[in-house]
């Protein structure tokens, strides 16, 4: 499995965010527009964030247990998501495999996230797709990293619907909210209908909480069409 496109060094167009669609800023508990898939009741939303303590389980492979908080995706436009997450990982220890962020929910075996996670002594930003692999059932995972990862993260996916209604989703994050760094394009199936959220998986030794300043969509417009590979 690999990528659709990848342009990590800035030598093509990339998307820019232009008007706020909607969103999500965690101002107080309710969270109308967001919708659990197995509910975490330790996830909390105070002093303007989502606070979600990294659970003891992850969404790869069979088990599908972990939890996610998604939105709907605004339309089959071309738009931007994202959010700001603090995730202390601390350095050097082996953490695996706590990680945290943006998720393109089609299925629990049909995804692709984005966020930063240990992997043993290191600290990346992975941006990671997993599809069931017929007959047998078994899931496939591939990844690719994309900037340098940090305590505190801006994350994006930027997504573009093409004429055979394949999804594209590009990544992009930032450690200062400003500039960005864009990788990897992975796509979700035509007759999928993915939705858009957050998730904080991993492992639950030793405790980490991340916790997410927002969840917004932007207008924008895709630079190029890519395709699928």
């Amino acid at each position: 499995m690999t990528p659709a496109a990848q342009d990590a060094r800035g030598l093509a167009p990339v998307p820019q965010a232009g008007a706020l669609i909607t969103g999500e800023e965690f101002d107080d508990a309710s969270t109308p527009a967001l919708t659990w898939v197995r509910e975490n009741p330790q996830a909390r939303v105070e002093d303007g964030q989502l606070c979600w303590p990294v659970e003891g389980t992850d969404l790869t492979g069979g088990g599908n247990q972990a939890g996610l908080l998604l939105h709907d995706a605004p339309d089959d436009g071309d738009w931007i998501a994202q959010t700001k997450v603090h995730l202390d990982l601390g350095t050097d220890e082996i953490r695996n495999y706590q990680q945290a962020g943006l998720v393109a929910h089609a299925t629990d075996d049909d995804f692709a996230r984005l966020g930063t996670v240990a992997i043993w002594n290191t600290r990346q930003t992975e941006f990671g797709r997993e599809v069931a692999a017929a007959p047998d059932g078994r899931t496939s995972y591939g990844g690719a990293l994309v900037g340098t990862a940090a305590p505190t993260m801006w994350l994006r996916l930027a997504h573009h619907r093409t004429a055979e209604g394949e999804h594209l989703y590009r990544a992009g994050t930032s450690r200062d909210g400003r500039t960005w760094t864009w990788g990897a394009t992975w796509a979700l199936g035509a007759g999928t209908e993915p939705r858009i959220g957050l998730y904080s998986h991993g492992g639950a030794s030793p405790a980490a909480v991340a916790s997410f300043d927002h969840l917004r969509f932007y207008r924008t417009r895709w630079p190029s069409d890519p395709g699928a590979g």
